[in-house]
């Protein structure tokens, strides 16, 4: 549009990328194939607005009935109920500081644990079994607080 033709009226709607707008259409090349993306097995992810995906979602309730969950609400029940028996008098938010604080013990521990195994792999598929016996004894005689400070 001229410049100069801009008024009060037009001001609003006059369109002042379309020249813009129609260059970036044109540079963009017609043959180019679009490769199906799937969100997940048999939905393809085009048109994905107003889609429901929360069966894909394992936290969901429908992954839960269709045997895809996590388990996390089962998680959660099962530690609020030993936190009602062991202190019954506790709030919700002492419930869910203990829930946490369990939940990331658990979580190292087993981080720690997998981590031993596979050192104790490691070291029988390099020097043979005596060498990955020496190492697992060794995992067992150190204890948890002088592992962490003989890392350092």
């Amino acid at each position: 549009m001229d410049p100069h033709h801009i008024t009060n009226e037009n001001l609003m709607s006059t369109d002042f990328a379309r020249t813009e707008r129609a260059k970036f259409l044109q540079s963009i090349a017609s043959s180019k194939r679009t490769k199906t993306v799937y969100l997940a097995p048999g939905i393809p992810a085009h048109g994905v607005w107003m889609t429901d995906v929360s069966a894909m979602d394992r936290r969901s309730v429908k992954a839960q009935l269709a045997g895809r969950g996590d388990y996390r609400v089962a998680w959660w029940e099962l530690n609020c109920l030993f936190h009602r028996l062991l202190k019954p008098h506790d709030s919700l938010e002492h419930a869910m500081y203990a829930f946490h604080a369990r939940h990331h013990a658990i979580t190292l521990a087993k981080l720690e644990l997998a981590n031993d195994l596979w050192c104790t792999v490691r070291t029988v598929r390099q020097h043979g079994p005596i060498a990955g016996l020496r190492c697992a004894i060794r995992q067992i005689q150190q204890s948890k607080g002088n592992r962490h400070e003989s890392q350092k």
